[in-house]
C-alpha cells in the first residue's frame, strides 16, 4: 500500500533524498570555499607593551597529577606579574589537587556541590567570587588543568584587547602528537579545525570564531552584562553563541598557544 495515493515507494524515496542532496552539496561546497580561507595568513599589527591585567582561571576536578606542571607553567609566563594572577577551583575533589595547586603558587577556591557538577557551574561559582574581590582585572581566561601553555601568550592576548576585542578563542595544539595512533589523530583534528576553520573564518573579516572550551579569554566587562550562565557539556559553544545574540563576536588570537 502507498503512504501516498498515487506515488509508489521508489518515487517517494526519490522526493526525500533529492532535497537531503541538495542540503550536503551545499555544506560541502560551503566548507570547501570557506577552508580557501585558511591557506594563508593576514598581516597583523600586534600592541606588545603589557597593558591589561587577567585572572587566569583553571576548573580541576581530581587533577593531582596534572595541576602542579601547569600552575608553574603559568607563572612562568613572559609577562609582568603584577598584571596577572592564577586562581584554581578545586571543585568537588576527593584528591589533593587544591593542595599541589597552592604549593605551586595559585590562590585555591574549593567548591563543593553534589547537585550542580561539572566545568560550567564551578566557572560560575568562581566567577562571582572574582567580581567581589577588591581588584578587577581586564579579563579572564579560562584554562583547562592538563593544558601547557606558550611563554609568549598573554602578550596575545593582551594585544588583542587593546585592539579592542573582547571575547578571545587561542590557537590549540597538542602536547604529544606522535606518541599513538589516538594522540595523531587528535593533533590532527586541532591542526584542521585551527586552520581551516578558525583562520579561515577569522580571515574572512565577516565569520564569528568560536570558543574551544580552553585557552578562552573573555573581557570583565562582557562577563558581567552578559553573565556565564553557560553550564551545559559544551559551554564554549553555548557562550559564543550567547555572546554572538548580544552583539559580541569571538576572534581569535593564533599565536596565542595552549598545548592539550
Amino acid at each position: 500500500m502507498d503512504l501516498i495515493p498515487g506515488v509508489d515507494g521508489s518515487h517517494l524515496f526519490n522526493i526525500i533524498m533529492i532535497p537531503v542532496q541538495l542540503i550536503i552539496i551545499f555544506m560541502t561546497f560551503y566548507y570547501f570555499v570557506l577552508a580557501m580561507f585558511g591557506f594563508f595568513r593576514k598581516r597583523e599589527k600586534k600592541i606588545l607593551t603589557p597593558e591589561k591585567s587577567f585572572a587566569l582561571v583553571v576548573a580541576a576536578h581530581n587533577e593531582e597529577p596534572v595541576i602542579g606542571p601547569l600552575v608553574e607553567n603559568l607563572l612562568s609566563l613572559k609577562y609582568p606579574k603584577e598584571l596577572y594572577d592564577v586562581f584554581v577551583v578545586a571543585d568537588n575533589c576527593t584528591d589533593k589537587t587544591a593542595l599541589i595547586a597552592k604549593e605551586a603558587g595559585a590562590i585555591v577556591h574549593q567548591r563543593f556541590n553534589s547537585e550542580k557538577r561539572g566545568k560550567g557551574y564551578a566557572l560560575e561559582w568562581m566567577f562571582q567570587r572574582l567580581f567581589k574581590l577588591e581588584r578587577e582585572y581586564d579579563a579572564v581566561i579560562i584554562f583547562d588543568a592538563d593544558n601547557l601553555v606558550d611563554e609568549n601568550f598573554l602578550i596575545e592576548m593582551n594585544s588583542k584587547l587593546c585592539q579592542g576585542h573582547q571575547i578571545i578563542q587561542c590557537y590549540l595544539d597538542s602536547k604529544n602528537p606522535f606518541d599513538t595512533w589516538v594522540t595523531n589523530t587528535f593533533s590532527i583534528t586541532f591542526w584542521l579545525s585551527n586552520r581551516l576553520l578558525q583562520l579561515a573564518r577569522l580571515n574572512t573579516g565577516v565569520l564569528n570564531n568560536v570558543l574551544g572550551g580552553t585557552g578562552m579569554c573573555i573581557s570583565t566587562k562582557v562577563l558581567k552584562e552578559l553573565g556565564w550562565g553557560a553550564t551545559s557539556l559544551t559551554e564554549d559553544l553555548e557562550f559564543t553563541m550567547k555572546a554572538l545574540m548580544h552583539g559580541v563576536k569571538t576572534t581569535l588570537a593564533y599565536d596565542a598557544v595552549v598545548y592539550d
